[in-house]
């Protein structure tokens, strides 16, 4: 095999992996994208259970005990 068509084996392999690591960069890229998605529709519900629960706890009779730890804590 002559240097030469070292060279462009070499160029053609470097070319594959480029086309390779840009694919892979893609993907990532997307997958990122749809956590960030996830996690934002995640947080929505997260204050909608926060804002049920504080509806709740205020439709509960006042029994007295509060929230307070006990003195040995």
């Amino acid at each position: 095999m002559s240097k030469e068509q070292e060279l462009q084996q070499q160029v053609v392999e470097l070319q594959t992996q480029v086309a390779f690591q840009e694919q892979a960069i893609n993907e990532l890229g997307e997958a990122l994208a749809d956590q960030q998605r996830d996690l934002e529709a995640l947080k929505r519900e997260w204050v909608s259970v926060k804002e049920r629960y504080a509806g709740l706890r205020e439709q509960l009779p006042d029994s007295g005990v509060s929230d307070e730890k006990p003195p040995h804590y």
